[in-house]
């Protein structure tokens, strides 16, 4: 499967010159018969999560094969990648099938993107599967702290806290709020404010350090009340129920 994607960053990379690096023949002999008559367009293939989750694995092997290459030029590869038809390749060879939990980051996510959010993606690929990267470590923090992902919860507002300190430290603060509001472009009300008012404190965080000592800040805000979460439709602060 690996060898797989490998292949299809290499004809991404032989086609466009995305590094200006001489690649394997093999790779060569590949693209001569992946060529296609089909127009595809970044607007039009990527839509939900899924995409950018496909996105994602094809970025980390193109960054392994070319540690020095610049967010410019893997923003180029991976809009090639898109328009030159490999992920929709991708999808059809089962590369991955891995979707997201319907419930990661709460309102919308493992589903569609919203229109926001494809603006942003369309802009910023790199910051869109970075985004996606914090999104699942969030929801797996969330699960190892909580046992489960939940809604309106002190889960939802530990999970949302964190994702937006992980962005912060992946992509910066301005660019993880940008992500973050995006995000909410169809949310409303009280649960709207709940995750607009956790994204805000996760952004405020000290993320220097280790992602332990990350999670850590999160879970001290949780247990002492400086997240919210939903009761009876109201916005509360949060506890330490449920923490394990």
């Amino acid at each position: 499967m690996k060898r797989t994607v490998l292949s299809l960053l290499a004809v991404c990379a032989l086609l466009f010159g995305v590094v200006g690096t001489s690649l394997p023949a093999k790779a060569a002999e590949i693209s001569s018969t992946s060529q296609t008559e089909t127009t595809y367009s970044f607007v039009g293939e990527v839509n939900d999560w899924n995409d950018i989750a496909i996105m994602s694995k094809a970025w980390k092997d193109f960054v392994s094969s070319y540690p020095k290459s610049t967010e410019a030029e893997q923003n180029k590869f991976l809009l090639n990648f898109v328009e030159s038809g490999h992920l929709r390749q991708a999808e059809s060879s089962e590369i991955t099938q891995n979707g997201i939990d319907a419930n990661i980051l709460g309102y919308g996510y493992g589903g569609d993107l919203n229109a926001e959010e494809k603006k942003l993606a369309l802009r910023h690929p790199v910051q869109a599967v970075k985004v996606y990267n914090a999104a699942q470590r969030a929801t797996d923090l969330t699960v190892s702290n909580y046992g489960h992902n939940g809604y309106q919860d002190n889960s939802d507002a530990f999970r949302h806290c964190l994702w937006s300190a992980l962005m912060k430290q992946s992509i910066g603060t301005a660019a993880a709020k940008e992500w973050g509001t995006a995000h909410e472009a169809d949310s409303s009300g009280v649960d709207k404010q709940m995750d607009l008012f956790n994204n805000n404190v996760g952004r405020s965080i000290n993320v220097s350090g280790s992602e332990s000592s990350i999670v850590n800040s999160v879970k001290s805000l949780v247990k002492f009340g400086k997240l919210r979460r939903i009761v009876k439709n109201k916005l509360v602060p949060t506890d330490k129920t449920g923490l394990k």
